[in-house]
């Protein structure tokens, strides 16, 4: 394939005439396919659970009979403020508070159980939504140039000191999609409660569809027991026809001083070097794809990465989003290059 396919040919003409195209399409085809008869068997398998809290806010949740009692707090961290750790259910076992690893099934709860959920937030979740909620309006993609000049030294400490559990081996010869979590692969303010809402439509399809090429590596801009949670209930842990090979958390990312739009800042970003450190033999600048919701995310490395639209509130506008069907076909039109490095993904969606 011309290595200049995906950097100077139009859309239409892509479209057309790469062979890569109609393989996509029947791979998303595919895969769509079994994600239907996945959604069915989510909803036999799963139970609904009215979370009450504070007196009268109430929370209907729609959740897998497997999953455990962590990730329904980590799920009700996300939707009420209130810390995994200093939450307490009533309800799920009479007379007694369950384990943190106790699952739904084992417990014996029931659909339409009433739960009491006891608990504060912090005082900084406190604060207006805007100040502590990452969002980034479309007026307000300027990059960020870095002005720190220790980011370097404290990469290194950073990745000496900091674990990274490998789920599944990394494999030789492939390429690398690094995906963020929140707002890019699920919807987690979704205010229905519904697991399988929160998922981005076209998420195991397009994981399935882009695997064959690439290794997945999730990371999240939040602690490691909401990222384990998170994953853990959209099944992205136990599909069979994808594996993730590492997940990182926020524990993972750097602090930098940048100029922003013409002020200087404070912010955190995802350094690929720390992945790159850590797996020098498989990923490099050279087969890397970082796909996030933030660009400020991006500003050690611009070049890898690729902006995509925010995912928010799903239950509003239920399976209308296309963004991961059109990602997908953009990652496999790419696949065959020998390196990205002299790709630019700001126009993505136009190949």
């Amino acid at each position: 394939m011309d290595s200049s396919l995906p950097i100077k040919r139009s859309h239409s003409e892509s479209k057309e005439s790469s062979p890569l195209n109609s393989a996509s399409d029947e791979t998303l085809q595919t895969a769509s396919g079994d994600e239907h008869q996945e959604d069915d068997e989510m909803v036999r398998e799963s139970l609904s659970l009215d979370v009450v809290w504070r007196g009268n806010e109430r929370y209907p949740l729609r959740i897998p009979k497997y999953a455990t009692v962590l990730s329904i707090k980590a799920l009700l961290e996300e939707l009420t403020g209130v810390d995994a750790e200093s939450q307490k259910l009533l309800g799920l076992v009479r007379g007694q508070l369950p384990r943190d690893h106790d699952t739904l099934a084992g417990l014996g709860v029931s659909s339409g159980t009433k739960v009491r959920l006891l608990g504060t937030p912090p005082s900084d979740r406190l604060q207006p939504r805007s100040h502590w909620e990452p969002v980034e309006e479309p007026g307000q993609a300027g990059r960020s140039h870095v002005l720190s000049t220790d980011w370097a030294e404290r990469l290194r400490r950073l990745v000496a000191e900091t674990e990274v559990r490998v789920l599944n081996a990394p494999r030789p010869g492939r390429k690398l999609v690094v995906l963020d979590l929140d707002y890019t692969l699920l919807d987690c303010k979704n205010v229905t409660g519904n697991v399988a809402d929160m998922a981005r439509p076209g998420l195991h399809e397009f994981l399935a569809a882009v695997y064959p090429h690439y290794d997945l590596i999730v990371w999240s801009q939040t602690r490691w027991h909401i990222v384990e949670s998170k994953i853990t209930l959209l099944g992205m842990l136990t599909h069979p026809h994808y594996k993730i090979t590492t997940a990182l958390d926020i524990s993972s990312m750097l602090t930098v001083h940048v100029l922003r739009n013409g002020r200087e800042v404070d912010h955190q970003v995802k350094p690929l070097e720390f992945i790159w450190s850590r797996f020098p033999e498989y990923y490099g600048p050279h087969n890397t794809v970082h796909v996030d919701d933030l660009s400020r995310n991006f500003a050690l490395n611009w070049q890898n990465g690729l902006k995509i639209r925010a995912f928010r509130r799903a239950d509003s506008s239920p399976r209308a989003d296309t963004e991961l069907y059109k990602l997908a076909r953009y990652l496999l039109q790419i696949s065959a290059l020998p390196s990205f490095e002299a790709l630019d993904h700001v126009k993505w969606q136009g190949r």
